[in-house]
């Protein structure tokens, strides 16, 4: 059984929490509990929030010299990466991860973030001359970045790990003090961030570690005045609503959100290629990501044999418990989310798309919560299933005439998060990708890399995360002068 977590890590401390909740975690491939956790109230939120205003306010974080505070950031990946493989084992029970992504997107990759943050920061232009300008008369001045302030990080169940290093490592290396809220269902690995931190002999206050809190919590670290900035990660009503308690003190927002990501399927793609592409950009994880491509969009002429070879491709994928490294897709997070998958694939048949593969639970796995990688065909980009994202494996597939077709009913959607196009042709591809409203988009099977950007256009979110994004976690002054 993992270790319990029965207090939090707030202002340098481990403390006790204000109320007595806990909740017990489950392994979502075998449903048996592997610990209990604490559950944080406003209480523990407000402790918190206090103690990341008094280390911005009083402490030397956000005034110490970038190259100093840079190696504290460095130091704190290494003593994650010294202990990924524990963290990795962790993940395959806390989140259902395969041994892949226990090893890459949700291990390696996220303690990444420490590294890359502090060579951006030390990189960054803290202040640049502004050019002289004469009129009315002589001014000289400076454009000066300085950290925000207190952020508050909240972030889901899918790649918990992941993006709970993203939500720390940048806006700390910038010199902002951070309070970390993962989600109730995967709190767990959010502790290492903290057991980190304090190895590394981060000043206490920089980084609050509470659990996963519910609505309650969430609403605290959005409304309290001493928050400058919310960092949130979720769905589309949980981002509206962080939106609107954050708007109310006018506080800055990061918000990434859902997606029902397009991949386009030019017709000089070889049909079985795509097969194998939307093997990892839509099954990955279960489906549970909010950049996959769950929608693929295949010419008239080509729909049959692309059907045929995403439908083997897919078929080929081992389900079952992930500490099995042969095993290619995990279970859905919980029994209740797997019942909302179901109710989408319900929906799809009840508007007229029908199944060629998947579409149930597989019948050898009694326990855990899997499902099927399904595919659906003779889906319009009207339908439900088409523009709501479901956050499962299920892939709609969709015809098109011409690329002009192509593009519209990409674009077609309440979201701009992700995009994908499948050709040999680079030219035509890239000339695809700037057409696409979307925050990304990745050429056949192109990655996601933290030197470029990650966000969303539409309902997708607010600002951008990574590289480009890295100046979000400062505030702009001017500074401008005359000489006497």
């Amino acid at each position: 059984m993992t270790a319990n977590v029965d207090r939090f890590f707030i202002g340098g401390r481990w403390l006790e929490p204000a109320g007595d909740e806990t909740i017990e975690v489950l392994n979502p491939a075998t449903e048996e509990v592997i610990a209990t956790a604490a559950v944080p109230t406003r209480e523990d939120a407000k402790r918190a929030i206090a103690a990341a205003r008094k280390a911005f306010d009083e402490g030397p974080w956000p005034s110490m010299p970038v190259v100093d505070r840079a190696s504290k950031v460095r130091r704190m990946g290494e003593i994650l990466r010294a202990r990924q493989t524990e963290i990795g084992e962790l993940l395959i029970e806390e989140v259902g991860s395969t041994v892949v992504l226990a090893k890459s997107a949700q291990g390696a990759w996220a303690i990444d973030a420490f590294n890359l943050a502090a060579d951006w920061a030390e990189d960054f232009p803290w202040e640049e001359p502004l050019k002289p300008n004469t009129q009315p008369f002589p001014l000289a001045g400076l454009a000066v970045r300085e950290p925000v302030g207190v952020v508050t990080g909240m972030t889901p169940f899918n790649y918990p790990f992941f993006v709970n290093c993203w939500k720390v490592a940048p806006p700390i290396a910038m010199g902002n003090t951070v309070v970390l809220k993962p989600s109730p269902w995967t709190p767990l690995d959010a502790f290492e961030l903290a057991r980190a931190a304090e190895e590394a002999e981060i000043p206490p206050g920089v980084v609050n570690v509470i659990g996963g809190g519910g609505i309650p919590v969430g609403e605290e670290l959005a409304e309290n005045p001493m928050v400058d900035m919310v960092a949130f990660t979720g769905s589309v009503s949980g981002g509206r609503a962080v939106g609107r308690l954050a708007m109310e003190t006018i506080k800055k927002v990061q918000l990434e959100l859902g997606g029902k990501s397009a991949a386009i399927v030019l017709d000089d793609a070889d049909p079985a290629d795509v097969g194998v592409r939307l093997m990892g950009s839509c099954m990955i994880h279960a489906g549970q990501g909010c950049g996959c491509t769950t929608r693929l969009l295949v010419p008239e002429h080509m729909h049959d044999e692309v059907v045929d070879e995403v439908v083997k491709a897919v078929s080929s994928m081992k389900i079952g418990n992930p500490v099995d490294p042969s095993v290619m897709l995990g279970p859905l997070i919980r029994e209740e989310h797997r019942q909302r998958v179901e109710n989408y694939v319900k929906l799809g048949l009840d508007e007229g798309a029908r199944i060629v593969t998947g579409g149930r639970r597989p019948p050898d796995l009694p326990k855990g919560y899997f499902y099927e990688p399904t595919v659906f065909v003779d889906v319009r980009n009207d339908m439900r299933i088409a523009q709501e994202e479901i956050f499962g494996p299920v892939l709609c597939v969709l015809r098109y005439r011409d690329a002009d077709e192509a593009v519209r009913i990409a674009n077609d959607s309440v979201f701009g998060l992700g995009g994908a196009v499948i050709t040999p042709n680079r030219e035509r591809a890239i000339a695809m990708a700037k057409r696409l409203r979307t925050g990304f988009v990745g050429v056949n099977g192109g990655m996601l890399n933290p030197m470029g950007s990650w966000g969303g256009y539409k309902q997708s979110g607010v600002g951008r995360e990574w590289r480009y994004g890295i100046e979000e976690f400062t505030e702009l002054k001017h500074v401008s002068w005359v000489d006497l």
